[in-house]
């Protein structure tokens, strides 16, 4: 299993099947292309951690932690690019914000989802046609909801 060095975690290793393929990379981060999924011990977070540089990772969340109807309305050609046909297909998961000085005020992004073919280890981060899917969305209030 090769070692990766982490953000959260320090050096860890990491299944192969863990390691995803984004090839157009994370809105703003183009330049790294492989990521692997590691899961904290409990709670419903996970991180999103960059192979090829430790300092960067992304803490991601499932939809239906926060919201039960969540479905991006994503473009035939974003699908494409993972070899599926629907959202369905893939597993859906939201980039979350943490403030370092409120926890509290974390937020999800409902605008650009992750979408992950796992059969495949192909990503990509999508936008969301739907208007309604907003790019910082409180999740204490959505939990509270």
């Amino acid at each position: 299993m090769p070692q990766l060095e982490t953000k959260p975690f320090g050096p860890i290793e990491v299944s192969e099947d863990n390691i995803l393929e984004f090839p157009e990379g994370i809105l703003g981060f183009e330049d790294y292309r492989k990521f692997a999924i590691l899961e904290e011990k409990e709670g419903p977070f996970l991180w999103l951690q960059s192979v090829d540089e430790a300092g960067l990772a992304f803490i991601i969340l499932k939809p239906e932690v926060i919201m039960k109807d969540y479905k991006p309305y994503v473009l035939a050609m974003e699908l494409q690019s993972l070899k599926v046909e629907a959202v369905e297909e893939c597993e859906v998961f939201l980039i979350v914000t943490i403030p370092g000085d409120s926890p509290e005020k974390m937020t999800a992004n409902l605008q650009g989802p992750i979408l992950m073919n796992r059969s495949n280890r192909l990503a990509r981060q999508v936008i969301s046609m739907d208007e309604s899917h907003l790019v910082r969305v409180p999740i204490m209030e959505l939990l509270e909801a």
